[in-house]
């Protein structure tokens, strides 16, 4: 997804890759943008901290819902 389509307030599935117990996963999460930056953007999800992602990671991961 480019950032520039991205709209504060709105969910957005976030795919990335990660490791379990030495297995290659693809995770998913909903997660709410908070706003954008000049580097990328700034997420919010339930009771997490935020989550920060750069430009290129937003390209690669985020899909719209």
């Amino acid at each position: 997804m480019k950032k520039a389509e991205l709209q504060p307030g709105r969910k957005y599935l976030h795919k990335r890759h990660t490791m379990v117990s030495g297995i290659h996963r693809t995770a998913e999460r909903w997660m709410k943008c908070e706003r954008i930056t000049d580097t990328g953007a700034v997420f919010s999800r339930d009771f997490e901290p935020e989550i920060v992602l750069t430009d290129k990671e937003i390209e690669e991961e985020l899909m719209k819902g």
